[in-house]
């Protein structure tokens, strides 16, 4: 007999744990029924617009653990996503203050509360919190691109070149290009002459290419007559950007015109048109050569500069040449019309564009006001552009 209760109880045993399992599945899926339920109500809330029941329900409802903090997590990132900030930030204040949550969990949770007050515009509860995330962070990526956005948003250049400065290399060479501009926005904070120097040259230190610092410093240079040094930051832009030379022509003629270097200027502009710059270098090629009295010289290269390149505003000073050879009244007065309109067609085309968004300009903006991305406009090429 005590053979059969020894051969009976590994039966017993599995059947009490079959039992077991059997009922433990029973009660997940009536939570998981219960759950989905509830769930589907409080989505309900949000399609309605109901979002403060929404906010109440979820927050009552969901414990917070491993298997729901995404879920709370989401749905503060959804409120904050549609404009309701305020709801985002219940939300990921509940999360914070529960005392169960994992370091991890609570990190997020504070990264995304961090970005609720950015979103809400409240930028010093946003600093406090990604500075703190900084100092219990392992990876603290996140917290110094979230840092380095507030600094830009609020205008504290130094703050952000500080944040920048503390990264390690591999990280921080992500963000030299922007770092340059950051210099340059110092540059153009003080009338300090000495000092816009500095800041400029801090600039061509983090980005060798920034050619907002060079054209600034050609110009500093050129204001305190000191030429030989503006001409080499000029001659710099045309290895730097071509694309920039156009915006630098100004300053370029002053220098050159200055100690009378009409020659010199000339080499340069030739430079930069072999270079592939823009109709704005050949049109000003062409006004030298009228000056000069070498009218036709500077009808063929005007010609030959369609022929390659055809640009409303090449179309432009071609008519304003021949406007000044005709003789015939009619022909005059038809020709003038016609150039009125270009140049009203040039007016209104933007001439700047962000190569990384599209967004169209009529000035030079180094900071895109769309995307908010760092020496990406530049003159538009093409029939309505260089």
């Amino acid at each position: 007999m005590l053979e059969i209760l020894f051969l009976l109880l590994p039966l017993a045993a599995s059947y009490g744990w079959y039992m077991g399992r059997r009922s433990m599945r029973h009660q997940q899926q009536n939570k998981q029924r219960k759950l989905s339920k509830e769930y589907f109500s409080g989505l309900n809330f949000i399609l309605s617009n109901e979002s403060d029941k929404a906010v109440d329900f979820f927050i009552d409802m969901l414990d917070v653990d491993d298997e729901t903090i995404e879920t709370h997590l989401s749905l503060g990132a959804l409120f904050r996503k549609r404009g309701e900030v305020d709801r985002a930030i219940r939300i990921h204040q509940n999360l914070i203050s529960r005392p169960s949550l994992a370091s991890e969990q609570l990190e997020m949770a504070m990264s995304e509360l961090g970005k609720d007050y950015m979103a809400a515009g409240f930028y010093d509860r946003a600093e406090e919190i990604f500075l703190s995330l900084l100092q219990q962070s392992d990876d603290t990526q996140e917290a110094e691109a979230q840092l380095i956005s507030i600094y830009q948003t609020i205008k504290d250049w130094r703050k952000a070149i500080k944040v920048i400065n503390s990264m390690n290399r591999s990280s921080r060479n992500e963000y030299l290009e922007r770092q340059a501009h950051y210099y340059c926005q110092l540059s153009d904070e003080t009338d300090d002459p000495a000092k816009k120097i500095k800041y400029l040259k801090l600039a061509i230190k983090q980005d060798a290419k920034c050619t907002r610092a060079l054209l600034e410093l050609a110009k500093v240079h050129a204001s305190r007559k000191e030429y030989k040094q503006s001409k080499n930051y000029l001659l710099s832009i045309l290895s730097a950007d071509i694309d920039f030379i156009a915006d630098a022509l100004e300053v370029t003629k002053e220098v050159y015109f200055a100690q009378s270097d009409t020659n010199g200027y000339r080499d340069f502009l030739q430079q930069a048109i072999e270079k592939g710059a823009g109709v704005s270098v050949n049109l000003e090629v062409v006004h030298l050569l009228l000056q000069n009295q070498s009218l036709s010289e500077a009808e063929q290269i005007l010609l030959d500069s369609l022929y390659q390149n055809p640009t409303m505003k090449g179309f432009q000073e071609l008519m304003k040449l021949y406007l000044n050879q005709t003789k015939d009244d009619a022909s005059k007065d038809n020709l003038a019309r016609l150039e009125k309109l270009v140049s009203q067609q040039i007016a209104y085309r933007p001439s700047y564009r962000c190569k990384s968004c599209g967004f169209p300009a009529h000035v030079l903006y180094w900071h895109c006001p769309s995307c908010k991305s760092w020496g990406k406009i530049t003159r538009i090429k093409g029939i309505d552009g260089e």
